[in-house]
């Protein structure tokens, strides 16, 4: 179970890996929204965009390695008026 900081480092060490692979936008939410424990990074893809990402972002800590779950969203891109 990921708490928010190891969330936060594991969608900064993997976002341009993300990106790469047509997520855009990436954040971090309570698991419980997405029904899962502690904390989630949350990949945005927009509808119709097929991706194949993983189902988690490993991160160091002191106590070892820490997997961190990535849902994805289905959104589109935001447009500046």
């Amino acid at each position: 179970m990921a708490d928010e900081t190891q969330a936060n480092k594991a969608r900064e060490l993997s976002s341009r890996k993300l990106l790469k692979q047509g997520v855009h936008a990436i954040g971090v939410a309570p698991g419980k929204e997405y029904g899962k424990e502690g904390w989630v990074v949350v990949a945005h893809v927009q509808s119709g965009t097929n991706v194949n990402l993983p189902e988690a972002l490993a991160v160091k800590t002191k106590e070892g390695d820490v997997h961190v779950p990535l849902v994805t969203q289905r959104s589109e891109p935001f447009k500046p008026e």
